[in-house]
């Protein structure tokens, strides 16, 4: 169990830096969430650089379809955070969908594998619940309001679980290699479904034309990270004992790495990063990080 723990804190430690990079390039440049998630998306074609070297058998065809579609869920689910990402702080935005995909993550885990709900969940729920809300809302004269952009970071939580309860399903049927591989074909073939829109295609294309030297630089080294995260996450989902649903939980820890690095960068870089540092927000924002941890033990106990 520990080696695929290890292995997905190490995955949200990256996916904690690739957020923050993407706050950055999504809230301070021109470009649309819509344009970000299609070179996000149509870049994934390039991993079918693997199949010469890991091989690569096509499934049976429900599989395949499955594989295919999931791939392109994603960036349906990648496109909405990073709306949410563009109206929200990024250390509230990112909570909120790692608070809702655990516990979406359990019940979509019934229903499409028969995975029951035990008494240490249901009370891990709770405790994922109040950190969610404690995360993503405001407590201003004693009195809580949601954040900017809360239900479309509901929403990317909902489809982020479904996506990866897919992928646990689907390595239970299919080779480690040949799924991520479906799931990238997919990716690519979601993010070429966006140019059906006539106002998406003018968004995406007037887009390199606008966005700034030193933004784009940072764009291919934020895609390898995400990339390596992403491969590291599906290899600890496809471990036999592995739980993906503990998978999920552990981005509490991401949580913290987010809640650092926001509080560096604003001090450091107040025009870019609008996150409140004030130490009662502070105390907020830990205490719920504590209540998902414990939640995280109850989980994996």
């Amino acid at each position: 169990m520990f080696s695929w723990i290890l292995i997905t804190i190490t995955a949200h430690f990256l996916n904690a830096i690739v957020s923050i990079i993407d706050k950055h390039i999504v809230s301070n440049t021109v470009l649309r969430p819509v344009a970000y998630t299609f070179y996000s998306g149509v870049f994934q074609i390039l991993f079918i650089a693997l199949v010469p070297i890991v091989g690569f058998t096509i499934p049976e065809t429900g599989f395949f379809i499955l594989g295919i579609s999931n791939g392109a869920l994603f960036i349906l689910a990648l496109l909405i955070f990073y709306k949410a990402l563009k109206l929200g702080e990024a250390s509230r935005v990112i909570p909120v969908v790692g608070a809702t995909v655990p516990i979406f993550t359990v019940l979509l885990s019934y229903l499409i594998m028969g995975e029951l709900l035990t008494t240490k969940q249901f009370f891990a729920f709770a405790f994922f619940v109040l950190g969610g809300f404690l995360l993503s809302s405001k407590l201003d004269n004693g009195r809580f309001s949601m954040i900017k952009g809360f239900l479309p970071a509901a929403i990317a939580g909902l489809l982020f679980a479904l996506y990866y309860t897919l992928i646990k399903y689907l390595y239970l049927h299919i080779s480690f290699f040949d799924g991520f591989i479906l799931f990238q074909i997919g990716g690519f073939f979601g993010a070429v479904l966006l140019l059906l829109s006539k106002q998406n295609r003018k968004k995406i294309f007037s887009t390199p034309e606008t966005i700034k030297k030193r933004t784009a630089y940072l764009f291919i080294p934020n895609k390898i990270l995400a990339a390596v995260a992403a491969i590291l996450i599906f290899y600890a989902i496809s471990i036999e004992d592995s739980s993906v649903a503990i998978i999920n939980s552990l981005q509490s820890v991401q949580y913290v790495f987010v809640l650092l690095f926001a509080i560096i960068l604003s001090k450091k870089l107040p025009k870019l990063y609008h996150e409140q540092a004030r130490g009662n927000v502070i105390m907020q924002k830990v205490g719920a990080i504590v209540l998902i941890g414990i939640g995280l033990v109850l989980l994996g106990g």
